[in-house]
């Protein structure tokens, strides 16, 4: 807990680095945000403005053309965003790590430094997610053949390699959690960074699975919550943001802070 600790201490005194992070965050919430007042609207007129239409189960579809571009538009932004989001706030969370001073006014340094990074780690994580599924289909396929030559048996067993797959997915998907943290801070190659997180999570697994869990269920509620100001017109999603924005950017810090000690760096807190 002291980690996540720390990394709540950090937010507080350094919250202007996650600005950058909120705001793209906030842009892309705002205009998926857009479509669904739009579609709300456009139901509110349905049901009100023209009572004879209650009755049309076209209704409903008609709002689609309204909604579906800001929400595939969101998306894209929230994507594309991801790409300026994402380095500066793990090099701003570094540098205030290791120096204890950072501000808004080193994020272009933070970009430059990693944005070739983390287009490297999304091509890595891209390549093994393909690699991923690919496998996911052969053993779906094998395990379709056992079953059907197993009979009853074979649905016992079945549930058991599938139980196993999903907890070897877990394991290996908390092992890999500090990949761009190796790349960031000791400037490793995609590869090299890949085998680095293994071997640093690995000596601290059970922290990174729990404190990733507790700031999930945590952030889950909250949002929940949040989530129901989404129909207020700009203001809703601009609100619904913070929580993303606060778990993406306490996670950037704990991985960050847990890596640098790990591999004997100093903390500036």
């Amino acid at each position: 807990m002291k980690y996540l600790e720390s990394a709540v201490k950090f937010l507080l005194k350094y919250w202007i680095l996650a600005v950058p992070l909120f705001v793209l965050t906030a842009v892309a919430s705002l205009v998926s945000g857009v479509g669904l007042a739009a579609a709300q609207f456009s139901q509110l007129w349905t049901t009100f403005g023209n009572p004879a239409q209650l009755t049309d189960p076209g209704s409903l579809i008609k709002t689609i053309p309204l909604v579906l571009p800001a929400i595939v538009g969101g998306g894209i932004l929230a994507f594309i965003f991801n790409f300026i989001a994402i380095p500066a706030t793990y090099g701003l969370v570094n540098k205030g790590l290791e120096s204890g001073n950072a501000g808004l006014n080193d994020i272009g340094s933070a970009v430059s430094q990693n944005f070739v990074k983390y287009v490297m780690y999304f091509i890595g994580t891209l390549v093994l997610g393909i690699a991923a599924i690919i496998a996911l289909l052969i053993v779906t396929l094998l395990l379709g053949l056992i079953l059907s030559l197993l009979g009853g048996f074979g649905a016992v067993l079945l549930t058991i390699i599938m139980l196993a797959i999903f907890i070897a997915v877990i394991v290996f998907l908390v092992l890999l959690s500090m990949w761009l943290s190796a790349m960031v801070v000791d400037n490793l190659d995609v590869v090299a960074a890949a085998k680095k997180s293994i071997e640093v999570v690995k000596t601290s697994f059970w922290t990174v699975l729990g404190i990733t869990i507790l700031v999930a269920i945590v952030c889950a509620i909250v949002g929940f919550i949040l989530n129901l100001l989404v129909i207020i017109p700009l203001l809703g999603p601009i609100i619904a943001s913070i929580v993303p924005t606060v778990q993406t950017f306490v996670m950037i810090v704990f991985l960050l802070m847990l890596y640098r000690e790990k591999t004997g760096k100093t903390n500036a807190l």
